[in-house]
């Protein structure tokens, strides 16, 4: 029975991996500017002050590059109070198919960390 449970698993997160090395930057900094650069910013360097509290920087070396695909996959289709952040952050999940939030994260990823 554990085996199993851990075999359902190994599928789902080799499946998260493959969805996320699939995402379409391109498409993704589209609905990053639609969805996310309000209060991300334009690059997601944070500081778009559009209301308080302020947001993280998704830019900041020695952050973003530690935190998984399925940890942000989450964030954005749950919204922050999952995982213990602002309840600011919306949950985009029944806005957002799961392709979209892919290609969001695959954008997310191409930006420069500072």
């Amino acid at each position: 029975m554990r085996a199993a449970a851990i075999a359902a698993l190994c599928s789902v997160c080799v499946t998260a991996s493959a969805a996320a090395e699939s995402g379409d930057p391109k498409h993704g900094e589209a609905l990053f500017g639609q969805y996310c650069q309000g209060c991300h910013g334009e690059k997601g360097r944070g500081g778009a002050h559009t209301f308080m509290p302020h947001v993280e920087n998704l830019t900041k070396r020695g952050y973003i590059e530690y935190l998984p695909d399925e940890y942000l996959f989450g964030v954005i289709t749950q919204g922050g109070p999952s995982v213990g952040k602002s309840s600011y952050m919306p949950a985009w999940g029944t806005k957002l198919q799961p392709q979209e939030v892919w290609d969001i994260i695959a954008y997310i990823r191409t930006l420069p960390t500072y």
